[in-house]
């Protein structure tokens, strides 16, 4: 069977969400896989007017993406975050999350994540054990080395890409691997605000082969991983030489900006490499936009769309990935056009008020 079902999980996961400012719409599902390992966070009310949107594709397991949705939201509203750098805010985050993922902490934390989602460890130890393994500060050497040697964050990691919505304006968007987020502008025209991280892109692929690394044929490295920035993954952070940035596998983000104008029609797209594999940017806007202005329409519903058009019935190279997918809108009210001519009450033509 491998890492494939002989049948596929083809049920959705929806759910739709708004404010007085945006609608949201999410949508996920299993395929293929033998596990969901995709993870996904949506928060309107991030802060005093910011929302935070961000998706995780697990690979490996599913914990490193899980604990990114329990922890990152909180290690974003750092000291840069206080002070209105949310660039940095953002690549320090990051950064911090990866080191807490070594931490004994997060390596309990991760063990129940994984007893208590995967439905294949349901025979393991019971919860009661997990949260009083949690709550010793006495555990074995052993036990620690065990879990880091068989998972958690050793073997398994994820890929993020995170927005940070400011104002419902200004977009910031963070990304390590190779999930993505691209904005719609005036509804119709992608944009990526993302650079998907490949092992034989430059500067990658020097930086990988500088720590000791080598990228094969087929794109991976040592065989493994086809992609070069993620969370997780520490059996490739082992350079004591090298500072965590310059390592195989790096957690430091790119940082996007961009303001956003919800007259235009601007929307924001995040989704998982499941996406991205079989649609491309463009594409994908274009699927959206034929859908997004009808009445009523839920965004979820949107998302499921994607979904169907991107997964394969049969076992083929695309289409057979976890796939998630977040849409977000801006709600606005009609813009009055420059300049327009109107007639008073008693025939007179006037210049209507000019927005700015």
């Amino acid at each position: 069977m491998g890492t494939y079902l002989d049948n596929p999980v083809t049920e959705k996961v929806s759910e739709d969400m708004e404010d007085d400012m945006l609608v949201c719409g999410v949508s996920s599902m299993q395929g293929w896989r033998v596990r969901q390992e995709d993870a996904h966070f949506s928060i309107l009310d991030f802060d005093e007017n910011m929302s935070l949107f961000g998706v995780f594709d697990g690979h490996g397991g599913a914990e490193v993406a899980r604990l990114a949705v329990e922890q990152l939201p909180d290690m974003i509203k750092n000291q840069y975050f206080n002070v209105g750098d949310y660039e940095n805010a953002l690549k320090n985050a990051y950064l911090d999350f990866d080191a807490y993922l070594r931490s004994k902490t997060a390596l309990n934390r991760m063990k129940l994540l994984v007893q208590q989602y995967d439905t294949t460890n349901t025979n393991d130890d019971n919860d009661d054990d997990s949260t009083e393994d949690d709550n010793d500060d006495d555990d074995d050497d052993n036990d620690d080395k065990e879990d880091i040697n068989k998972m958690y964050g050793f073997y398994s990691g994820s890929t993020a890409v995170v927005a940070l919505l400011v104002d419902k304006k200004k977009l910031y968007v963070a990304n390590i691997g190779d999930s993505r987020c691209v904005v719609a502008v005036h509804g119709t025209k992608a944009v990526d605000m993302s650079k998907d991280h490949k092992p034989r892109d430059e500067p990658e692929l020097s930086r990988i082969r500088a720590a000791g690394a080598r990228v094969t044929f087929d794109g991976r490295i040592n065989r493994d991983l086809n992609l070069s920035r993620a969370f997780g993954d520490h059996m490739y952070k082992q350079n004591t030489k090298l500072p965590m940035t310059e390592q195989v596998i790096i957690a430091l983000p790119d940082v996007q900006a961009r303001v956003l104008n919800a007259y235009d029609g601007d929307f924001i797209v995040l989704g998982c490499d499941g996406i991205w594999d079989s649609l491309s940017s463009q594409s994908t806007v274009d699927l959206i936009s034929n859908h997004i202005h009808e009445p009523n329409i839920k965004l979820s519903s949107i998302c499921e769309k994607l979904l169907s058009k991107c997964f394969s019935a049969e076992r083929r190279p695309k289409g057979v990935d976890n796939m998630t997918c977040i849409i977000v809108k801006l709600k606005h009210e009609k813009q009055p056009r420059s300049n327009q001519k109107v007639i008073d009450p008693i025939g007179c033509k006037i210049d209507a008020l000019k927005l700015d």
